[in-house]
């Protein structure tokens, strides 16, 4: 009873929709040159947010879990020792001069864009002095008893974290008098030792979060997944969540500035020369897309692409000037330490965006000043937008960020992958693709059969669709064969692990469905299915899929379980893990077959024999309803490895009693059982022996005598 897909059903192709980012992303600038060059991205020159959430579940559609994983981590640390990892002033990547009080505001004298308008809120004293200046003074006092304080009074710089630079205390000018307005006035301020990433946080970075269930991606776009390219798609948010999982914090706006400085003062992260493209990368440089991390020279401080290549979020709420204007920043902006309006707090009446800094490939060289700012919604995640972290000093030696627990798949032994690859498919008449096919499934409770598989391990054998994930993950299946006599349901099935082993969490696996993610999904199975020689049909097939399956594996991710538990293989992050470890492992074989054949299913019980494990589910959805027994499955079921644990499930539809529509039942009967009834007491086809398992009124779990009940309840499916 699998739900039919069709090319015509759900529509077309979307362009998206949600929140755009007309109103930040535009820069409401004059310069019209400026607009929308999109440099064959797509539709990439819009930061479009295309956020859907506010929805409940699991993965990007609910993230009731994240803060529970940021807190524990954090928590993790607080009983850490604070430690000290080395000596001496000396900065890491050397440059130890500070820009002086009497130093002139840089010289820049150029007409750029900028995001116009006040906020209309001036924030007064909140935010400067206070908090921070108490905080870093007491910083300081621990780190004087511990003789970490050099004679200028500020924390030394020690050996750094992995793969982060010192940032030494002290004074510096911040601004630009001759820049534009919010970048005035230039002004002396001071900034406490601290320690900032070296480079931008990358896709590989980033996805070790994602995997661990602490961050999430709001879009794929092509040509910005390289592992080392700077991670996009990233809202404020995204990146404080990051950071905070890493153990580290966002920084804020003026020791960014200062960072980028270098201590001298400079115009651009590289110096005061201007812009070229083996600089930096902005706007005019070719290919029109981010670089991989550190492709350009660090500053003296050993940080690179301060100046270009993705825009970075900092902690700051954005003023449109420090000091002088409607909204300024004021007092909060100045002194020691300044975390700007609100003391870049959770919530800052009056603001409505975080500060971006540094400039992007996207946008031109003007904006690759240091002292250039920008306003961002903190809900913006477009393809420019990226962030680095940073951490203070004295640092605590914390362990690394957790892991997500394992999944118990290894690899294949040579003879166990000789085995399963050398079971072939049938050569099954091809069906071109229309509303026949079950490469998504109606039903809807096989979270009912739960307490009747979980963890059985051995083999699993099932026909149709992604329903079988959800049973040979909570079995805990060492292999699993997927056989199916249709090849579009076969070819889905590729197509489906193609996109689950590059997707590290079930919320990234739903982001590749999306209309907004069409191209960069397109991409990455055009490069999966290099060579095969099904691949146009694969793409042809996965454009057919697209619309319904979004919604469909939205739906698939919803589920529930009758006690509340997660009740599919998208709904719970460990049984997606599973799910990807096996694909990654090869341990699940796809084969085009018929059950009722003398090829595939006797292929698969000697092999499931020869691997020397147990089949111990057999899943046939209610494909019995419409074939009687032959010979060919009379033997190879009788033939396969079962054992005492072992099972078979099925779906069955019967009438309501009094009515005239037909319930779903969830069948479980004992595989032994099966073998007899279909080899010793030979019964013609299942209709012949239904009544002996029980059935409820209104659907739900259905036994054979064996069992006790588990779990009643539940319609899935419309038959």
């Amino acid at each position: 009873m699998d739900a039919a897909i069709g090319r015509g059903r759900g529509g077309g192709v979307g362009t998206g929709s949600g929140d755009h980012d007309d109103d930040d992303d535009h820069d409401h600038d004059h310069d019209h040159d400026d607009h929308d060059h999109d440099h064959d991205h797509d539709h990439d020159d819009h930061d479009h947010d295309h956020d859907h959430d506010g929805r409940g579940g699991v993965g990007r559609r609910g993230w009731g879990f994240l803060p529970w994983v940021v807190v524990v981590w954090m928590c993790g640390c607080g009983a850490e020792r604070r430690e000290w990892a080395g000596g001496g002033a000396e900065e890491a990547g050397g440059g130890s001069g500070e820009a002086r009080a009497d130093r002139p505001a840089s010289g820049w004298d150029g007409a750029g864009d900028r995001d116009g308008g006040g906020d209309g809120v001036a924030d007064g004293a909140v935010g400067t002095g206070g908090d921070a200046r108490g905080e870093a003074e007491e910083a300081e006092a621990g780190a004087a008893r511990l003789g970490l304080l050099g004679p200028d009074g500020w924390v030394l710089c020690g050996e750094p974290p992995p793969g982060m630079a010192c940032i030494p205390g002290g004074p510096f000018v911040r601004g630009d008098d001759r820049g534009e307005p919010d970048e005035r006035p230039a002004a002396e301020i001071e900034v406490s030792t601290f320690y900032l990433d070296r480079h931008e946080v990358t896709n590989a970075a980033y996805r070790r979060c994602m995997e661990a269930g602490a961050c999430r991606l709001r879009h794929h776009y092509p040509r910005f997944q390289d592992p080392e390219q700077p991670v996009v798609a990233v809202t404020w948010e995204d990146a404080r969540a990051y950071c905070a999982w890493a153990g580290k914090r966002l920084p804020t706006e003026a020791e960014w500035e200062k960072a980028a400085r270098g201590g001298d003062g400079r115009v651009y992260a590289w110096g005061n020369e201007p812009p070229t493209c083996e600089r930096s990368m902005y706007r005019g440089c070719e290919p029109a897309w981010a670089r991989p991390v550190g492709s350009f020279a660090a500053n003296p401080w050993g940080v690179f692409d301060l100046s270009g290549n993705a825009y970075e979020f900092v902690q700051d709420w954005y003023a449109p000037c420090y000091r002088g204007c409607a909204g300024e920043c004021g007092a909060a902006c100045f002194g020691r330490d300044p975390r700007g309006p609100c003391g870049g707090l959770e919530e800052c009446p009056g603001r409505e965006r975080r500060v971006l800094r540094g400039g992007s490939w996207f946008w031109p060289a003007e904006q690759l000043r240091v002292a250039n700012r920008r306003g961002m919604r903190p809900d913006s995640g477009g393809h420019r937008l990226g962030f680095r972290c940073a951490l203070d000093a004295p640092y605590e030696r914390r362990p690394e960020p957790p892991s997500p627990p394992g999944t118990g798949v290894g690899p294949l032994t040579a003879a166990e992958r000789e085995t399963l690859f050398g079971v072939a498919g049938e050569p099954l008449p091809r069906r071109r693709f229309d509303d026949r096919h079950f490469a998504l499934s109606n039903e809807s409770d096989h979270a009912l059969w739960l307490p009747y598989v979980a963890g059985l391990g051995g083999g699993y054998l099932g026909v149709g669709a992604d329903q079988n994930y959800t049973l040979f993950a909570a079995a805990r299946s060492e292999f699993a064969w997927l056989i199916d006599y249709d090849a579009v349901v076969t070819q889905a099935h590729r197509i489906y692990r193609a996109l689950i082993v590059e997707s590290v969490s079930p919320d990234e696996f739903l982001l590749r469905w999306e209309p907004f993610d069409e191209p960069a999904t397109r991409e990455l199975l055009e490069a999966a299915f290099a060579g095969d020689p099904d691949r146009a049909e694969l793409l042809d097939l996965f454009a057919a899929l697209r619309p319904a399956a979004g919604r469909y594996f939205e739906r698939v991710a919803a589920r529930r379980a009758p006690d509340g538990g997660p009740g599919s293989w998208l709904a719970d992050p460990a049984w997606y893990r599973r799910v990807r470890a096996m694909f990654a492992a090869d341990r699940v074989r796809v084969v085009l077959g018929d059950l009722l054949g003398a090829g595939a299913m006797p292929a698969i019980a000697a092999a499931q024999g020869a691997l020397g494990v147990p089949m111990r589910v057999v899943y046939l959805s209610n494909a019995e309803e419409y074939f009687a027994y032959s010979e060919a499955f009379r033997r190879s079921v009788g033939a396969m490895p079962f054992d005492e644990r072992s099972v078979v499930l099925r779906t069955v539809a019967r009438r309501v009693p009094g009515g005239t529509r037909r319930a779903w039942h969830y069948q479980v009967e004992p595989a032994r059982g099966f073998v007899d009834r279909l080899t010793v007491r030979r019964v013609e086809r299942f209709a012949s022996y239904a009544d002996e398992a029980s059935y409820s009124a209104e659907g739900g779990v259905s036994l054979f005598p064996g069992f006790s009940s588990g779990v009643s309840g539940g319609r899935g499916g419309d038959p």
